[in-house]
Parts: C-alpha cells; structure tokens; sequence
C-alpha cells in the first residue's frame, strides 16, 4: 500500500479520550474527542470534530489529498500535512478557534481500529498545550472512554506520572520492534529491528539504544529527568525532551558522530505496551531522513 492509499481508510466515526499538559507539562485535564470522517470526493474529506476539555471548539475541515501532500482547507483547520507511511500522518497547521497553531502526529496502529497522536499547541513558539490522544473507531455500539485515570487537576498537576504511579517511557525494560526507514522523499527504503533497554536509577535513567536509522552504532545514554524534562550530559548523542505524564515525549537530539539532528516524537497507549515512535532526521535544517513505526514492551 502506498502512503495516499490509507487516505481513505479513516473514514467512519472515530471516538476516544485525550489527556491535556501545559506547555510545563502538568496535568490539566482529559478531554472528549469525537471525529467524523466522511469521504466526499476521491481525493478529499470533510471531518466534522468536537473537543471538549480543557479547551474546546468544534467544527469542520476539508482535507485535498496531493499523494505525497495533504493540504488542510478549513474552515476550521488550515495547514499541510505529509503521508509519512499508509497509517502515519505529520502535520503542521492552526486552529482558529483557540489562535493556536499545532505540530501534531497520528498514527493508526496495525489492528486499524486505534489511533495514538500527539499534538502540540503553540502561540507564536510558546508551547500552551500537549494532547496526547487515542481514539478508537466506532463501528457500532461505542462502550465508554479507555484510559481514564481517575483524579483531579488539583492532585495530578503536580504529578509527572498523572496518576498511572510510574513513568511508562521510563520502566525498566525493552522496547522492541521493526521501523520503517525512509528516504528525504519519504520513500521507505529499509526496515530496522530497533532496540532501546531502558535502566532506571532514581533520578537517572539509562537507555541503550541499537537500530537507528541514520547512526547505526550501538549507544548508551544516561538522562537525568524530573519526571517533566530530560537531558543529557556531553557525548555522542546529546540533547533533552519533555515528557506528557510520562506517556508521551518529544525532543530534539544531537547525533556527533553523524553530525545530524533528530526530532524524535513518541506516545505510548493507555495500557503502556505499544509505544508509536516518529524520528524524523536532519542535517542543519534539511530533513534527510525517517524513522517510524511501532515498539513493544517488554518488562525486566
């Protein structure tokens, strides 16, 4: 399956449950997400959405599929977005109704009825939001919201697990699985078995990782972390990210011995087995390459 082939695959009704972070990265509340994606013409869809948490709005948007490209028409959604695979979508647009623009990933998982993302909501370059979504498609009766944790706000800001009592990024244990390497075009050229054996010490935790695309080597990383943040010290691989109640994460991290740059994006889903992974790969500001695709959890 090419990447325009899974356009049309999201049609249908799709429902699930979100978890807000400030720009900190402390708790603020869930929130109810329902789409309907509806195909109205052979290269384009209309979604009909409503939010309603912490912040809320709803609406609809059109969305003209160009292949290697997906143009975000409005009304209340406008942006551009790129198929990185059949089942993974990364954009970069704005919502009018709250004045904020989004970086936001979505990814299908492979049973083609659970989507996790991760959207960061931004004024200007001032992050306000993270959400970390999972929703899943409604085909008949729809039974609840999965992955509510149970608390307040008043509890849980302060919180840097939201309430789950660990990190689920941070376990001790093996994350596993095969990623898809693609090109500058985002042609897939590869698949790499790709590790990361995650040690935990306190305040520090240790991962190895082995199965990068664009630097190979096999590399050990000790981060320190709050729980909220994580960075490194000086080495090969060097840099920091934030972390959503310990489920979701993105940050930006120095690869020395290739001199390249990764944005790396990750979510976990509710029950913290599957965890989606978007490395996208730069030299400078050029994106020269991707790494994507799906990890499992194995604990120790």
């Amino acid at each position: 399956m090419s990447r325009s082939e899974g356009f049309s695959k999201a049609a249908g009704k799709w429902a699930g449950c979100a978890e807000v972070y400030s720009g900190e990265g402390c708790f603020l509340g869930n929130g109810t997400d329902r789409r309907n994606v509806q195909q109205v013409a052979e290269n384009r869809i209309r979604i009909d959405l409503s939010f309603l948490g912490p912040f809320k709005f709803s609406g609809h948007y059109f969305i003209e599929d160009r292949k290697t490209e997906r143009l975000y028409q409005g009304p209340v959604n406008v942006g551009y977005a790129e198929p990185l695979t059949e089942t993974l979508v990364d954009s970069n647009s704005y919502w009018a109704a709250i004045g904020m623009s989004q970086r936001f990933f979505l990814m299908v998982l492979p049973d083609g009825k659970t989507q996790l993302s991760l959207a960061q909501l931004s004024r200007g370059d001032q992050l306000i939001y993270s959400v970390v979504g999972e929703n899943q498609r409604v085909e008949d009766a729809f039974e609840g919201i999965p992955g509510l944790v149970d608390g307040s706000e008043h509890d849980l800001k302060n919180d840097p697990a939201a309430g789950r009592g660990e990190i689920l990024l941070h376990r001790k244990g093996v994350w596993r699985g095969r990623l898809a390497v693609l090109d500058e075009k985002l042609n897939e050229i590869s698949a790499n078995e790709y590790v990361e054996t995650v040690e935990t010490n306190g305040n520090q935790v240790e991962i190895s990782y082995s199965g990068m695309a664009y630097d190979p080597q096999p590399t050990t990383v000790k981060w320190k972390t709050n729980g909220f943040q994580a960075w490194s010290g000086p080495g090969d691989l060097a840099g920091s990210y934030n972390l959503c109640g310990g489920r979701a994460s993105s940050g930006h991290i120095q690869h020395l011995r290739p001199s390249l740059r990764v944005w790396r994006r990750e979510v976990v889903t509710h029950t913290g087995d599957v965890k989606a992974v978007v490395h996208l790969w730069y030299r400078g500001g050029q994106r020269i390459g991707a790494q994507v695709g799906i990890l499992t959890f194995e604990s120790r």
